[in-house]
């Protein structure tokens, strides 16, 4: 809903703090209860060969469609580091690139349940924390993000670079380490 303030703009009102701060704990919850769910169901699944192999098939395209915008936007951010890119040019790759890591993101944890991994197995759990420490770092970044578009040009404080290195590596670390445990399981 809009309104108009004393002078003639137009104005819209501001989401209240408490929602502010609590929507993202309510949504890494809900992602914890996906998560806890997909893990006790994927073991049950059972589909035949040709399921399993267009399954394989859409996970590997998750993986190249979220982790090739993960690597992207890691890619100008250390562009912006180096000051080859201006920050207005980071948050616009982060902008473009948001939807299709989260498609990535979630097209691998479908996928990946009617493969039916086996969750016995400690490679395998090492991997789905992995993909669950990546989702809830995707909403800290996604609060990093807002924090640094807030600034409208002015220096980050140190803090808040901290914050978004801190960030990157545990992406780059989350998405590395559930690869390389694909890897490793598909030559059992």
């Amino acid at each position: 809903m809009t309104a108009l303030d004393g002078s003639g703009r137009i104005t819209r009102p501001r989401r209240s703090r408490t929602r502010r701060r609590t929507a993202p704990y309510l949504v890494a919850l809900a992602l914890l209860v996906a998560w806890t769910a997909m893990f006790l169901a994927a073991p049950h699944v059972a589909a035949s060969t040709g399921v399993r192999q267009l399954a394989l098939f859409a996970h590997l395209a998750a993986l190249v469609l979220g982790f090739g915008a993960v690597l992207t936007l890691d890619w100008f951010a250390l562009m912006w580091l180096l000051r080859r890119r201006t920050l207005d040019s980071v948050m616009q790759v982060a902008r473009g690139v948001h939807p299709p890591i989260w498609l990535g993101l979630g097209g691998l944890a479908l996928s990946g349940v009617v493969l039916a991994p086996d969750t016995s197995a400690p490679l395998t759990v090492v991997k789905l924390v992995a993909v669950l420490a990546v989702a809830i770092n995707g909403l800290c970044a996604r609060q990093v993000q807002r924090r640094l578009a807030e600034l409208n040009g002015v220096s980050p404080p140190r803090r808040l670079l901290l914050t978004a290195a801190l960030v990157m590596v545990i992406s780059q670390a989350g998405w590395w380490t559930a690869t390389a445990v694909g890897f490793l399981n598909a030559q059992r």
